[in-house]
């Protein structure tokens, strides 16, 4: 009897062991996003650059966000360190261009976001907090990487940036598969940001070609640390759409005071986006690189353009 026992004990021991190392735990990522990834353009404009470092963990299954919605989900958190540069085009001495569209504006802060998957579909909820202007530090990180790593000249014109203002924003993101399948598939995502720093919502449309995971456990959407321990993907990532943007504080300042730099009917309030790339993820690596294209936050602006590439571990 005591050996029978001793084996069921054995069996459930195993199996609890087994499905609490079906999956990571934690993941940590670094990302840089720049037009300087871009070979063939020679300029910073607009959206200049942009380094993120995230620590990511998985949620118990005990986590609140089961006791808001009826099926059973899985999620987990983030804590995300971001820096931004905008800057106007620039001659090659690097003083400001005088018919230059938009003003300087560095904007660093920190995201916290919870997401959730579903059966075929995710929720993200966030919050950033952080300051907009000279405490960003972000004209000093691109000086010094155009002084030490790539020898270009240093930007003069960021002594005139948008002055110091703390930014908060709450951030939403839904997406949900559309048209399922082995090799190919189709998924919607809808973001939407309301704070003193950005108020948009932006639906897209995506498209998934080769080997990839369902959306709510994609590395394409940073949501592999939900998928299996063993899991792989590779494949081509693009999608297209229309933000509807309210405010840019980056271009029109404070959003409390009535100095707004541009008249409404210079603003460009439909901005299209688009992205295509490549997302690959192995066991507990996973490597992506897109690049991104925006028409212009303001009439007068030329397309943006710009590449990012991040690498993730989880363990």
């Amino acid at each position: 009897m005591k050996k029978i026992l001793l084996s069921l004990l054995l069996l459930v021991f195993t199996a609890v062991k087994a499905q609490q190392n079906n999956h990571y735990n934690y993941e940590i990522e670094v990302g840089h996003d720049n037009d300087f990834l871009i070979i063939y353009t020679g300029t910073d404009r607009y959206y200049t650059y942009g380094i993120n470092m995230a620590f990511r963990w998985r949620d118990k299954e005990s986590h609140l966000a089961n006791k808001l919605f009826k099926q059973p989900i899985k999620s987990y958190s983030e804590v995300k360190l971001n820096v931004e540069a905008y800057t106007p085009d620039y001659l090659s001495d690097g003083s400001p261009d005088p018919n230059a569209e938009r003003p300087y504006a560095g904007w660093s802060y920190v995201n916290y976001s919870n997401v959730m998957a579903f059966e075929d579909a995710f929720l993200r909820l966030g919050l950033d907090m952080g300051v907009l202007g000279p405490g960003s530090q972000a004209d000093d990180i691109q000086n010094w990487f155009h002084r030490e790593i790539t020898g270009d000249v240093e930007l003069q014109g960021w002594e005139n940036q948008l002055p110091n203002q703390l930014g908060i924003n709450l951030r939403g993101k839904y997406g949900f598969e559309v048209i399922e399948g082995n090799w190919f598939d189709m998924y919607s995502t809808m973001d939407a940001s309301i704070g003193n720093i950005y108020i948009y919502g932006r639906p897209m449309i995506h498209f998934r070609i080769g080997n990839f995971e369902p959306v709510q456990h994609s590395v394409g959407q940073d949501n592999q640390l939900l998928g299996k321990k063993k899991q792989s993907e590779f494949y081509f990532d693009t999608g297209f759409g229309v933000k509807v943007s309210a405010y840019n504080a980056t271009i029109q300042g404070n959003l409390f005071e009535n100095d707004s730099l541009f008249d409404q009917d210079e603003i460009n309030n439909l901005i299209f986006n688009g992205y295509f790339g490549l997302c690959f993820l192995k066991n507990k690596t996973s490597i992506e690189f897109k690049y991104h294209l925006a028409t212009g936050e303001l009439k007068s602006s030329e397309v943006n353009r710009y590449a990012s590439l991040s690498f993730a571990l989880m363990f």
